[in-house]
């Protein structure tokens, strides 16, 4: 096998793997919506202090 063949082969393993696990991913993010929310509120209030420091 040649190197191109091998690292096609593992790409497309991977792909595979993803795929399977996204309906996983789809069902965690839609449990567990609000982390994203505190993460972004989180980040909303670090700014202002970023700003005044620089």
């Amino acid at each position: 096998m040649t190197i191109i063949a091998t690292v096609g082969a593992y790409a497309g393993l991977a792909l595979l793997g993803l795929m399977a696990a996204t309906p996983l991913l789809v069902e965690l993010d839609q449990r567990f919506p609000v982390t994203r929310q505190a993460k972004a509120a989180e980040r909303e209030r670090r700014l202002p202090t970023r700003l005044a420091s620089a």
